[in-house]
């Protein structure tokens, strides 16, 4: 028995009814899908600003105060909700604050003193994340 004699339900099986048609279809439909996908990204992506944020340093400046130092980089206009702790000795939280702001450039360097409520040995900002 040769292939030629194979019953027709069988011959795609064995690759007798090859069609490059069929083969550039499924291509086509791949590359159509994956291009929506593509540009359906590139539209999520530009509607919501990337934010960085940089802690640059921290400096008790009492028992009751801690002046924190960090840069966002994101979108001027781009209204922020951001978090800060302080932490002692015994990385036991004495200090926390949660404020929003809208940054007035695309790169901002700022300056938080934080109040303690007690010495702190660090301090930072824990998040800065664009208003819903």
């Amino acid at each position: 028995m040769s292939m030629a004699d194979l019953p027709p339900e069988l011959h795609d099986r064995y690759g007798l009814d090859r069609n490059p048609a069929k083969k550039i279809g499924y291509l086509l439909t791949v590359a159509a899908a994956l291009i929506a996908a593509l540009i359906l990204a590139s539209q999520l992506i530009g509607r919501d600003p990337t934010i960085q944020l940089i802690n640059t340093g921290h400096k008790p400046l009492s028992n009751s105060e801690v002046l924190i130092t960090y840069t966002v980089h994101g979108k001027a206009g781009v209204e922020l909700e951001c978090s800060a702790t302080a932490v002692n000795d015994n990385f036991a939280e004495v200090g926390a604050k949660r404020w929003t702001w809208v940054m007035e450039e695309d790169s901002v360097s700022r300056e938080l003193t934080l109040s303690t409520s007690e010495r702190a040995a660090s301090g930072s900002i824990e998040y800065c994340v664009p208003v819903s």
